[in-house]
């Protein structure tokens, strides 16, 4: 395994502080494929490396900041429309996505409640809420609760259930509609075409003091353990997922965007459908869990999700 365990610490010392706005920076576009070729969201760079390869698409590391990113990528009205069905790819529904996210709503509805703040009803945004398993379950829990996602066919199963869940992406989501308590972001920030302004958005919707919880894969040790065996050849799964972050990239672009007191762990795995990808997931997070534990929180298994909790100063 060529990638050293993680450690979370030293974060800022890895990065420079070069601000660039890279959501504005200029693309150039392929002509021929239409494709475009963006900047590193980061660090605003240009300089990459490859690291694969797959389904036509290559996935770079940014040479200045490590984030790593699919270039080229299409266009963002085509990256929209992928996701007029994506919660029934592979013939998942409702009840396959429930399963699936159980352990990891659970635990965070458990960690939000426990770090809740606000006198009265909190409020709660769930960003790519799918169905809105989640709005439902803190619901329960006494939240004011909302989604908003950008697939029709999910959002109008959520609406059945009476659920509230709103059509659209985390861009045009109307400011007027904050603040909130909290916002949650269950694998969905590396789907986004700008992660950056996304947490800026975030950060924006939040009242002071407000949390941040969002969960990601973190896949490039995993393509890089297995590409000697000719595996992992779709384990990036672009161009639904456009990043890949390690913990130390997450943590500096919640930095960079204004959040503090960031704090990354293992989490609770999924409950994948199959066998075996589900045997794995529970062996390889209870070995990220007991890891993370046994060194008071300094060393992350690479290659598992993980979840990170950020807030917003209160001024």
């Amino acid at each position: 395994m060529r990638s050293d365990l993680v450690s979370t610490r030293g974060v800022s010392r890895m990065i420079g502080d070069r601000q660039v706005d890279a959501a504005t920076a200029p693309r150039r576009v392929d002509a021929a494929s239409a494709w475009e070729y963006v900047e590193c969201n980061l660090c605003g760079g240009d300089a990459t490396r490859p690291v694969a390869t797959q389904r036509g698409l290559g996935i770079v590391r940014c040479r200045a900041c490590g984030l790593v990113y699919v270039n080229p990528r299409p266009p963002a009205g085509e990256l929209t429309a992928l996701y007029a069905d994506y919660h029934g790819r592979d013939g998942q529904d409702e009840s396959s996505w429930d399963r699936l996210m159980s352990r990891v709503f659970r635990e965070a509805a458990e960690l939000l409640c426990s770090t809740r703040t606000a006198s009265g009803r909190a409020r709660l945004l769930d960003v790519g809420c799918g169905f809105g398993g989640f709005i439902d379950l803190m619901r329960q829990r006494g939240w004011d609760a909302e989604g908003v996602d950008p697939a029709p066919s999910a959002v109008e199963v959520a609406t059945r259930r009476g659920r509230a869940v709103r059509l659209g992406t985390l861009e045009g989501f109307p400011a007027e509609r904050g603040p909130y308590d909290a916002v949650t972001m269950f694998y969905v920030l590396e789907h986004l075409p700008d992660p950056m302004g996304a947490l800026r958005k975030v950060f924006d919707l939040l009242v002071p003091g407000g949390t941040l919880l969002v969960r990601v894969p973190h896949t490039t040790p995993i393509v890089r353990l297995l590409a000697p065996l000719g595996l992992g050849g779709e384990l990036y799964d672009p161009p639904f997922h456009l990043y890949d972050f390690t913990p130390a990239v997450l943590q500096e672009m919640l930095r960079r965007t204004g959040f503090r007191a960031a704090r990354t762990f293992p989490g609770q795995p999924t409950i994948p459908a199959r066998l075996g990808p589900r045997l794995a997931a529970a062996f390889f997070g209870a070995v990220a869990t007991g890891l993370h534990a046994a060194t008071r929180g300094s060393v992350l298994l690479p290659g598992v999700s993980k979840s990170t909790l950020a807030r917003k100063p209160l001024r």
